[in-house]
């Protein structure tokens, strides 16, 4: 038995890890939609001799897909600080796992260096890609680090900020259009590797982006020194970050380091909020909402992946939504404290603190920050006026 292989979270086939961007073809046989995932033999798994030395998040290596050493891409993501945040009336502790400081501000950058990796090995030397913003700029930069080619299928609404980084790292950008029968054609051509989500609903899906974002569970975990908190919640558009961080928990479960895994919050924005919807509903998948509308661009989504869904479920966790005064409420006060979050960032700490009315247990909670303000020129200038020019001559004599 491998080490390591694929498996479809429906049926439970197992496949030679590989590049199958389907989904499971055995669900698919049966006209069935069906995501895998990268599983482990985790009684061969040592995470705790893990190589803190080692670039980025492959000081995780035992537990990440196997990379050949030439084929490994890092810039040195990963590492971000866990910060414990004050003011904000929630029961316990509540600290912010900031995620600006990688290297193109966002989150998106670990599940990018565990996806162009895997490109790589399986010998690609072309990447495509959708985003709203932080993803695409991500994809681009690790494609350049790894000397692959990227192309990006932009939202029609994406800052031209992002646009203009995208394009800084060398990658083919596109806006608009019809973005998902564009990426399906590049990747059924053939020669193409699709940085995408893990869920195949679109027709061509990733089951390795997500080994990335688990990577936040483990630096968690050792940064409250071996534990794990109570609850955690996560900005959602397509689920694959709250999906891989809640499995980077059910691994350190499997390995015996925790017997707690966090309930997993998915934060969005009212907008825009197919996950509420169906966890309100408790149904088993997502239907699409009719538009997706908020300030909270990067989880703009009008529906998103079953795996994030029923990390919710397993987790006894929940689905919450806010309104977009809420979001910029929580915006514009973790700039008061000294961080400066993307609106979808805000959305996290927004509905972390809704759910704090509802609670009194002393626990601790971790809310992500996903990414930076910096990228969304349009939420910075919403209440910025530019000041007056001084004169030469001015001399300030009080403020």
């Amino acid at each position: 038995m491998p080490e390591q292989w694929l498996a479809c979270l429906v049926c439970g086939a197992q496949f030679d890890l590989g590049p199958l961007f389907a989904g499971c073809p055995q669900c698919a046989r049966q006209n069935r939609k069906a995501a895998l995932e990268v599983r482990y033999e985790y009684q061969k798994v040592d995470l705790l001799s893990a190589n803190l030395t080692a670039p980025g998040i492959w000081r995780w290596r035992a537990l990440l897909p196997r990379v050949s050493e030439e084929n490994a891409v890092s810039l040195h993501e990963g590492g971000t600080p866990l910060v414990k945040l004050a003011g904000w009336n929630v029961p316990g502790s509540l600290y912010l796992k900031n995620e600006t400081v990688n290297p193109t501000w966002s989150y998106k950058d670990r599940a990018n260096c565990i996806s162009i990796s895997l490109a790589r090995q399986f010998g690609f030397q072309n990447i495509a890609t959708m985003s709203t913003g932080n993803h695409g700029s991500a994809a681009a930069a690790y494609s350049s680090a790894g000397h692959l080619q990227c192309v990006v299928f932009c939202h029609e609404d994406a800052p031209d900020l992002q646009l203009a980084l995208m394009s800084f790292y060398g990658a083919k950008v596109l806006r608009g259009g019809q973005r998902d029968e564009m990426l399906l054609g590049l990747v059924s051509r053939g020669g193409w590797f699709p940085s995408s989500i893990i869920c195949p609903r679109r027709g061509c899906s990733n089951p390795y982006g997500v080994e990335g974002f688990k990577t936040i569970a483990f630096e968690i975990f050792h940064q409250l020194g071996n534990r794990a908190p109570e609850r955690v919640f996560v900005p959602v558009g397509s689920g694959d970050g709250l999906y891989g961080i809640y499995k980077g928990f059910v691994e350190l479960q499997r390995l015996g380091l925790t017997e707690r895994i966090p309930r997993m919050y998915a934060c969005q924005a009212s907008g825009a909020n197919p996950y509420v919807r169906a966890f309100r509903a408790r149904a088993p998948r997502l239907v699409p909402v009719d538009s997706a509308n908020t300030i909270a661009l990067s989880i703009a989504e009008k529906i998103g992946g079953e795996p994030a869904l029923r990390a919710l479920y397993e987790s006894e966790g929940e689905a919450l939504d806010v309104d977009d005064e809420a979001i910029l409420s929580a915006q514009r006060a973790l700039a008061r404290q000294g961080f400066a979050l993307e609106p979808a960032s805000a959305t996290a700490l927004a509905c972390a603190q809704k759910l704090a009315s509802q609670s009194a247990e002393p626990e601790s909670w971790v809310v992500i920050g996903t990414g930076t303000a910096v990228r969304w020129p349009d939420s910075l200038r919403r209440d910025f006026s530019m000041p007056d020019k001084l004169p030469f001559d001015f001399l300030v004599t009080s403020i």
